[in-house]
């Protein structure tokens, strides 16, 4: 095992989960992504070891360097979530096109996870760039009428199902951010684990909405608990379909 390879793409997450935060926030207020990243507390520019994955925070014992207010330490989890994500798909599939494929997932997923958490909001635009390839890589593979059938089942199964709840509930059950972002996953996931994505993803929702009720807030982030749903269908998805199968005898 090549362990200089491994650690340039762990290296590698750290950076990339980094820049989907910046990407995560500043999107949706409208900022440019080509500007110095500043700190939230003093708006002080940062220097570049400052945002460095990882080493940054180690260096400035978690402060900014200028006002020496804590730096919250979402940033590394982030950070360390994207790291050992790339490990792990790299030592599963190596550099190929299911490894690709999962970083294409996590990338959208991560960025639109961010967003929806700090604004409620999936930027269709991110989502849409990841569209792109993924149909690049299913027409290569061959595969493009049960990927698009499972988008377009996904996206219309969704949207049904949000006008009957809006109807039967008077209010909105599903984003439309939400139901769009389903497009891209239909093409990361065949029908079958998509449904399942969709099942793992509302069973976390409504667990996690039962505790947001007592707390009386009413807007839940869906996309998180989406992500979720789509990694467990994506690595464990045929393991869970068949020992669900097999417990029924089929």
């Amino acid at each position: 095992m090549n362990y200089v390879l491994i650690v340039f793409v762990f290296i590698l997450g750290m950076l990339l989960a980094s820049f989907f935060n910046v990407i995560a926030i500043r999107v949706p207020n409208k900022m440019t992504l080509l500007g110095r990243s500043k700190c939230p507390k003093c708006g002080h520019d940062l220097r570049l070891v400052d945002v460095l994955p990882l080493i940054g925070y180690v260096i400035n014992l978690g402060k900014c360097h200028f006002c020496k207010e804590k730096i919250s330490i979402k940033y590394i989890v982030i950070e360390l979530i994207g790291g050992f994500f790339f490990f792990t798909v790299y030592y599963i599939y190596g550099f190929s096109i299911p490894f690709i494929v999962a970083i294409l997932m996590f990338s959208v997923l991560l960025i639109e996870s961010i967003s929806d958490l700090e604004y409620l909001e999936v930027i269709d635009i991110v989502w849409i760039i990841g569209v792109v390839p993924l149909i690049v890589i299913r027409i290569i593979q061959g595969s493009t009428i049960e990927y698009f059938l499972s988008s377009g089942v996904l996206f219309f199964f969704l949207l049904i199902l949000s006008v009957a709840g809006k109807k039967f509930f008077k209010k909105e059950v599903l984003g439309g951010g939400d139901i769009k972002l389903y497009l891209f996953i239909g093409l990361i996931l065949p029908i079958i684990n998509a449904f399942l994505s969709l099942f793992i993803a509302s069973l976390i929702g409504f667990i996690y909405g039962i505790f947001q009720l007592k707390k009386h807030k009413n807007e839940i982030p869906l996309v998180p608990f989406i992500s979720i749903g789509v990694i467990v269908a994506f690595f464990f998805g045929n393991s869970i379909i068949n020992w669900y199968l097999s417990l029924l005898g089929m």
